[in-house]
């Protein structure tokens, strides 16, 4: 190879590395200035553990990651957050060279006074007509136009056709079908295409209003376990494995080896009681080391 060759190919290397580097650097930069412009909390990490919420697309992939972390607390004392979001697939090449391949979103979580059911609401598509071909196919509600943009799934109807009432729909046609929204117990997921930096308190705030869109009867067939004795709203309760989580990342450098981590989680408070991830309540089941329902002795 001639000298003139090398320094190209040196070069070349260099810049698929430095550019990718210095391009996060600008966008943990701009996410920062616009959080402090907007008063909003700034994270280059997530401090939330914010992916171990179930969702499905935070289980696609290889590999993912949650960065760039702006939050806050709401009036009503829960918590809207936003972030950049991404999974990477591997591949072999022909010679034999793994190959990632990545997609990536702008994703808000908006917290809800509940624990409810799961629902999809995303644009209709390919894919929603093939997941119909085997029985996976949407709810259908009465708006010929919103069956016509959209894709409605739940495990429980009665839920979904209740939840996506009258001013739901027109809230989501507004939205010209830009977002996929997601329920999993008592969080709401905006998953996008990347925005700009200072597109995203706007994202925030259209994740916010499907919260404010959500039928009041919703909550009162669907009460929350997640009140405190007062009757207030309990908050996530997850900061401390969050925060750790990014200790750890910023620690070993690499943020894709959250998956291969063990998972350790406890309730707050003692006596509080036990709830899993997606929101639903643990039931209590007393000790019976005879299996013959005789008590423990004293």
């Amino acid at each position: 190879m001639s000298p003139l060759l090398l320094v190209v190919a040196i070069c070349v290397v260099v810049a698929a590395v430095l550019i990718p580097w210095v391009q996060q650097q600008r966008r943990a930069d701009d996410l920062a200035s616009v959080a402090a412009r907007n008063g909003l909390e700034h994270s280059r990490h997530d401090p939330f553990g914010s992916t171990r919420v179930a969702f499905p697309l935070f289980r696609k992939g290889d590999g993912r990651v949650a960065e760039n972390v702006v939050w806050r607390d709401r009036p009503d004392g829960l918590s809207t957050r936003a972030f950049d979001f991404s999974y990477y697939v591997e591949a072999k090449d022909d010679l034999g060279r793994t190959q990632r391949s990545y997609t990536r979103f702008s994703c808000v979580m908006a917290q809800v006074d509940g624990a409810w059911p799961d629902v999809t609401i995303q644009r209709s598509g390919l894919l929603a007509k093939a997941l119909s071909l085997v029985g996976l196919g949407d709810i259908d509600l009465e708006s010929e136009e919103f069956n016509r943009r959209f894709t409605l799934r739940s495990p429980d109807r009665r839920f979904a056709v209740t939840l996506v009432d009258a001013q739901m729909i027109d809230f989501l046609l507004s939205t010209d079908a830009r977002f996929a929204f997601s329920i999993k117990g008592r969080w709401v997921l905006l998953a996008s295409d990347p925005v700009a930096a200072a597109q995203v308190p706007a994202l925030m705030r259209v994740a916010e209003a499907f919260v404010a869109h959500i039928p009041r009867v919703v909550y009162e067939m669907w009460p929350s376990p997640f009140r405190d004795a007062a009757g207030r709203p309990l908050a996530a309760g997850d900061e401390g494995y969050g925060f750790a989580l990014a200790a750890a990342d910023l620690t070993e450098g690499d943020p894709w080896d959250i998956r291969r981590r063990p998972v350790a989680y406890t309730d707050l408070d003692e006596g509080r009681p036990q709830h899993d991830l997606d929101g639903r309540l643990v039931q209590e089941r007393p000790e019976d080391p005879w299996g013959d329902g005789r008590p423990r002795p004293a």
